[in-house]
């Protein structure tokens, strides 16, 4: 744990250093900035924020819909937001976020097969919508960039949405699972064994959770339009620092900030993506002092501001638990009046 700690420290100081360096002789320019912000862009941020939890808890009410399981979106945007903070919280901290999330959908009434669906489902939409976020970005940046990029992340999206459609067809997983096992089982150790056949049973059980393409497609929608919003924040940052926008090149920026938020060093990314992001912007020719004002406003809403939430959603979330557990174990009334 102490090395781990350590190695955090060092890591956050290199990236404060890396900013400031960066910045040079307009570290002073970048303070001044924030004497002169536009406020409105700042309150849109808060609000396409407040709209991706939305839309990211509307995704996995209708996964957990395909269940049979009466959820409303308004009982997930607390559980949304809590296990955000504990993802953004932790280094590798979205492990951490899935058993929190898995605990919660349980709560609600979910079983074991479908609260993992779920979580699993949710997790293979996103990342093909990330990925089609990356290929949107490519394709319409300059041509230079884009010959180099589209092909590689064209191939990337094309296995995230494979992996994707496997989770809509438990069955073809399980016995894609099952082929594989057998294919290994005289060549792998006998915990790896164990391992594969206990994710074949799981995705046996998940057999009956077969949504429709139509329902399949309105959650990869869903999923695109969360992380589309949350590229929007970091558009109103530079806007709300008055710093202009690479309109060519902001969803590359984008994708490649949320590349660095999943790095295992840090929790969030903190002090990684600060640093990466302001790089990037500054090669797609944004005045330093802006990038790094406008990325301290994106963190700022991105990352702070949901951790604020998510943590306060967590603490109400516990103590309404802790409410029905104590309502649950209290003895029934004795019954009064004649027989």
């Amino acid at each position: 744990m102490v090395v781990r700690w350590t190695v955090e420290a060092v890591v956050l100081a290199a990236a404060a250093l890396f900013v400031i360096n960066r910045a040079g002789s307009s570290i002073g320019q970048v303070g001044a900035t924030f004497d002169h912000l536009h406020w409105h862009w700042l309150f849109v941020s808060v609000a396409a924020e407040c709209c991706s939890l939305a839309a990211l808890s509307w995704l996995q009410q209708r996964l957990l819909r395909v269940g049979n399981l009466p959820v409303r979106v308004r009982d997930l945007l607390p559980v949304t937001a809590a296990s955000n903070a504990v993802a953004q919280s932790l280094p590798a901290g979205l492990l951490f976020a899935e058993g929190y999330a898995f605990r919660q959908y349980q709560r609600l009434g979910a079983g074991n097969a479908l609260g993992v669906w779920a979580e699993l489902s949710a997790g293979s939409l996103a990342s093909a919508a990330l990925a089609g976020v990356a290929v949107a970005g490519a394709a319409v940046v300059g041509p230079g960039l884009r010959l180099q990029l589209l092909p590689g992340f064209a191939f990337i999206l094309a296995g995230a949405l494979v992996a994707a459609a496997l989770f809509r067809r438990a069955p073809v997983l399980s016995a894609l699972i099952r082929r594989v096992s057998r294919f290994t089982e005289r060549h792998l150790p006998e915990a790896v064994g164990r391992h594969l056949r206990a994710a074949e049973r799981s995705t046996a059980e998940m057999a009956r959770f077969e949504p429709s393409w139509g329902t399949w497609g309105l959650c990869l929608a869903a999923a695109a339009l969360n992380w589309g919003l949350d590229a929007v924040v970091l558009v109103m940052g530079l806007l709300t620092v008055g710093g202009p926008v690479p309109w060519r090149g902001v969803l590359l920026c984008y994708a490649a900030a949320q590349l660095l938020v999943e790095l295992p060093i840090t929790p969030g990314g903190l002090g990684i993506v600060e640093g990466g992001l302001v790089e990037v912007l500054t090669r797609f020719h944004v005045p330093v002092t802006r990038a790094t004002a406008g990325t301290l406003m994106y963190r700022a809403v991105s990352y702070w501001f949901l951790l604020l939430v998510g943590w306060a959603a967590a603490l109400w979330l516990t103590l309404r638990n802790r409410r029905a557990d104590r309502a649950e174990g209290s003895p029934a009334p004795a019954a009064t009046g004649a027989a």
